[in-house]
């Protein structure tokens, strides 16, 4: 009788652990493929994420507050407005809501208006309190993406602005 309960309760575990992160995303979220994020070659500690970076209907989705403050962006949540904010303190500002694919971006680049609505891919997914983002919205601050087996990387594009004479 014992090894039937150790057996039932070991078959109960591993089921816990099968079970779908949430009924919301079941349906069309792989995580199969276990991601890692590098950020200006620097490898992101992703031990304390609720779910790792995946995929879903061929848009891989990423965090968006660990990769934003590795680049050195501010990213900020207001409770009372649900706004989800990320500003690069120079050039422009995005805010996001979760459940919805619209980005709209404010800033300016000396006298170039920078503010435009995007939709992403995909809609935003804020879950257990961590937002996450298409990959390809980090191009939108002028990152370069790549993804290579299982290693997502996020680097700032190297250009400079200047007079050509």
């Amino acid at each position: 009788m014992k090894w039937t309960q150790k057996w039932i309760s070991a078959l109960s575990a591993a089921l816990l652990f099968c079970m779908p992160l949430s009924a919301k995303n079941a349906a069309d979220i792989s995580t199969a493929d276990m991601y890692t994020i590098q950020v200006n070659g620097q490898y992101i500690d992703l031990s304390n994420l609720p779910m790792p970076p995946y995929e879903k209907d061929g848009v891989f989705m990423v965090p968006l507050r660990i990769i934003g403050e590795a680049l050195g962006y501010t990213v900020a949540w207001d409770p009372v407005s649900q706004a989800i904010t990320i500003d690069d303190g120079i050039v422009q500002k995005a805010t996001l809501y979760d459940g919805t694919a619209s980005v709209v971006f404010e800033g300016e680049l000396q006298v170039i208006d920078m503010s435009r609505t995007v939709e992403n891919a995909v809609p935003t997914v804020v879950y257990e309190g961590y937002t996450y983002v298409p990959l390809e919205f980090f191009q939108e601050y002028f990152n370069e993406t790549a993804i290579m087996d299982t290693v997502i990387t996020i680097a700032p594009q190297m250009c400079e602005l200047g007079n050509e004479t």
